[in-house]
């Protein structure tokens, strides 16, 4: 371990770091089982493989949690069976017809040699992180928080993944260069939107007079965002989220199937990143796939690396605070001005950025047939083309 990182780890008071070890302790001791698979099952398509660990909590919403649940449905939208499976139970592997794997970094921390050897037996998918030259220089430098270093990279090289993906768009890439060798590079991950969750909604408002809403998690790196982008705004927002916030319109946890009714209400819905996500181009959040999924309007942060999944006319991505604050001003006062991004928006995502999208990349990544093609809209622009629609303001 190297000083830098040992002095990460000094930061976490020695009673969390215990508390830690004893739950992740405890956790890979619980039963072995097998968490979920498709509704219908087609005894001649393949099997699509979604790894879980003990980190894997569907009562925590994180992305982590609903990326894999988006997947799994991804997959079986393009036509593949789907089974979430425990880390711990991988020699049921040989039991299910053609499985392909997807894990995540984290989740190697948690095979051993056996375990690897048996990874190697099937096509997998390994989600990894950051790693690139000269990174603890470059958080000492940069004043942004430390993403975690895994100690599992090496685990995950020796299991051969045919296929590497990073949660980025191109633009992020050089943060992935430690991963590229021979026959080996990182393809972009973004995260899309579960369609099996979110779309618009028909029927009366259910969430009438919503003016700014918000649903996410708290914690303190992301709050230095959200003091720029939200907090001005406290007394018009409503905020859902699965840990408390510190602000006056929190409403507890929302119940996945009013979500969507929330975006589609609302007159605004912003998409905020972590601090790192404009610098780096990575961890894209998933939020602005399921409001523009339902219909909604958001706008994001200064973040430029939407501009590489999103075309103007589909998405209000600003170019500097004072900027977001007049798009703001905009979606509360003059709603109607930007009504045509919300229908823009939505077909944005619809052809090109659900989980069956992602799935359908994911299997063309390792050379194998999509039994099913998601739709594609090509009535509506594309990301990379110019726009002539006029900047809001």
């Amino acid at each position: 371990m190297t000083a830098f990182r040992q002095h990460l780890r000094s930061l976490v008071p020695a009673p969390l770091r215990d508390w830690r070890r004893r739950t992740l302790e405890r956790r890979a001791r619980e039963p072995v089982i097998l968490t979920r698979r498709s509704r219908s099952w087609d005894p001649e398509a393949r099997t699509a493989v979604i790894l879980c660990s003990p980190h894997f909590r569907e009562s925590v919403p994180n992305a982590g949690v609903t990326c894999r649940l988006g997947l799994a449905r991804g997959f079986e939208q393009v036509g593949l069976n789907f089974v979430l499976l425990s880390v711990f139970d991988l020699p049921r592997l040989r039991r299910l017809p053609e499985p392909i794997v997807f894990l995540s970094e984290s989740d190697f921390a948690f095979l051993d040699e056996t375990a690897l050897a048996e990874l190697r037996r099937h096509p997998h998918i390994a989600w990894v992180n950051p790693w690139f030259a000269r990174e603890e220089l470059f958080w000492q430098e940069s004043g942004l928080e430390p993403l975690g270093m895994s100690e599992a990279r090496e685990q995950v090289l020796r299991s051969e993944p045919p296929c590497l993906v990073g949660q980025c768009v191109e633009a992020g890439l050089e943060y992935f260069s430690g991963w590229t060798g021979p026959g080996r590079h990182v393809i972009p991950f973004p995260l899309a939107c579960d369609t099996t969750l979110y779309d618009r909604g028909e029927g009366a408002a259910r969430f009438p007079g919503i003016r700014v809403a918000f649903v996410g998690g708290y914690w303190p790196n992301k709050a230095r965002s959200f003091d720029l982008y939200l907090r001005p705004y406290e007394s018009e927002l409503t905020v859902y989220g699965y840990s408390p916030w510190p602000y006056a319109g929190f409403g507890g946890q929302l119940p996945v199937e009013d979500e969507p009714y929330l975006y589609r209400d609302a007159l605004l819905s912003p998409s905020i990143n972590e601090p790192h996500v404009p610098v780096m181009h990575i961890d894209l959040n998933e939020r602005v796939y399921k409001i523009l999924g339902c219909g909604g309007l958001s706008i994001t942060d200064v973040t430029p690396g939407y501009r590489q999944l999103f075309a103007t006319e589909e998405l209000l991505v600003p170019e500097s605070l004072d900027e977001y604050h007049d798009m703001v001003r905009t979606a509360l006062d003059h709603p109607e001005r930007l009504a045509g991004y919300r229908e823009r928006g939505y077909h944005a995502v619809r052809s090109r950025h659900t989980y069956a999208h992602r799935a359908a990349m994911l299997l063309e990544a390792l050379n194998l047939p999509v039994p099913r093609k998601p739709e594609a809209e090509a009535a509506f622009s594309t990301p990379g083309v110019p726009s002539t629609a006029r900047k809001a303001r």
